[in-house]
């Protein structure tokens, strides 16, 4: 496990805030000089605390309207060369915003979040990935919901945050 200095918690909390906060706005807020917490969002990127920053959309106004999350099974698993072409066919698809392997209810080993502009469009969606999965996958649950039915963005909140003040060197 990464240790962390109090200040490199202190910007990286800050920058999970809201990553689009300058520099001179984290120096105000944690009493240090701008070109300081330059140099530790520089180390925290190095060392790949931070791994990058990315734009939370507004799915709404892009009239993207459907939101799935998908969870299936595979079926099995010795199959490692379709298992990867699906891999990287779900890569490429616009729609999905996450992809997860893991385990979970009822046993499902992948969940997929995805956006669609309408319903018939999420139609689509799923009737090209069944075909592509063909007879490798068993066991699919969908939750439809609209993308005004969320109430949180996939954000990191205070359990993380939590961690982080906890891996502070002493």
């Amino acid at each position: 496990m990464e240790k962390l200095t109090k200040r490199e918690s202190q910007v990286l909390t800050e920058l999970l805030k809201n990553a689009k906060t300058t520099d001179q706005e984290i120096a105000r807020r944690i009493g240090i000089s701008r070109p300081g917490v330059a140099k530790i969002r520089g180390r925290l990127e190095t060392r790949g605390i931070i791994k990058g920053y990315r734009a939370l959309p507004n799915y709404e106004k892009l009239d993207l309207k459907i939101h799935a999350i998908i969870l299936y099974r595979w079926k099995d698993y010795s199959k490692k060369q379709e298992l990867e072409e699906v891999i990287e066919y779900i890569k490429k698809q616009p729609q999905i915003i996450l992809f997860v392997k893991g385990e979970g209810m009822g046993s499902k080993t992948d969940a997929i979040i995805s956006i669609h502009e309408q319903l018939e469009d999420y139609e689509k969606f799923i009737r090209n990935l069944k075909n592509v999965w063909k007879d490798n996958v068993e066991d699919i649950e969908v939750f439809l919901s609209s993308v005004s039915g969320i109430n949180k963005e996939y954000l990191l909140n205070s359990p993380a945050l939590e961690k982080i003040s906890q891996i502070v060197k002493q």
